[in-house]
This record gives structure tokens, C-alpha cells and sequence, in this order.
């Protein structure tokens, strides 16, 4: 039968920082959900809402198709940006989770190495 040797557990203010950094992931990647739900609903209930501008007529009479080649130019701009942005967001929250887990991951190495070195300290019986 082995026993167990029981290791203090050293560095708890960097275990303090990893935990700060997995929740921040956490709370990054909730806002970046609500987000992404927020502007979802918003394209959809408030696409009613809006409504292109007047077209101006030019002095021949008929209507432009300019104003709306803009408005369609913008939309899409937005649109990519909004994209970009969301993904960016979602990357750097799911970086900032993953620092935490790196830095729990070689705190709890560091705890296995000296547990297996005070084990081999121990006269065998």
C-alpha cells in the first residue's frame, strides 16, 4: 500500500492571477454572446424600422440609383465589421481562459513534481 504525500500548495498569488484570468474569459465570452444575440435581434425587429431616405430626383425627373447603391455599400461594410469584431472578441476571451487554465496547468505540475520527489525522499519500507 503507498502512502500519499500530502505537498503544500505554494504560489497562491499566481493562482489568484489565473483565476482572475479564467473568469475574465468567462465574463468576455458572455458579453460576446449577449452581443452577438443583441445584434442579431436588432438586425431582425429593427429592419423594419428603417427605411432609406427619400431618393432625390435630379432635374430630369427620374430617380437616382445612388442612394441606394450607398446605402447597400455601408450595410455591408457594417455588417463585416460587426463580423470582425465579434470574432476578435471571441478569440480574445477564449486567449484569456486559456491563460488562466495554462497557469493553473503548471502550478498543478510544479505540485506533482515535489509530491513525487518528497514520495522518492521517503524511506522505503
Amino acid at each position: 500500500m503507498q502512502s500519499e504525500v500530502i505537498v503544500e500548495k505554494r504560489y497562491r498569488v499566481l493562482r489568484v492571477i489565473a483565476t482572475l484570468f479564467r473568469v475574465l474569459g468567462i465574463i468576455g465570452g458572455v458579453l460576446v454572446v449577449l452581443a452577438a444575440i443583441g445584434i442579431c435581434l436588432t438586425l431582425v425587429l429593427g429592419a423594419s424600422v428603417i427605411t432609406p431616405w427619400e431618393t432625390p430626383r435630379p432635374w430630369w425627373g427620374r430617380p437616382s440609383i445612388l442612394p441606394g447603391i450607398f446605402l447597400l455599400v455601408r450595410s455591408a461594410l457594417g455588417s463585416v465589421s460587426l463580423a470582425l469584431v465579434l470574432v476578435v472578441s471571441a478569440i480574445q476571451a477564449l486567449v484569456l481562459y486559456s491563460i488562466g487554465e495554462l497557469i493553473h496547468l503548471f502550478l498543478a505540475l510544479e505540485e506533482n513534481t515535489r509530491a513525487i520527489a518528497a514520495a522518492l525522499r521517503q524511506p522505503r519500507t
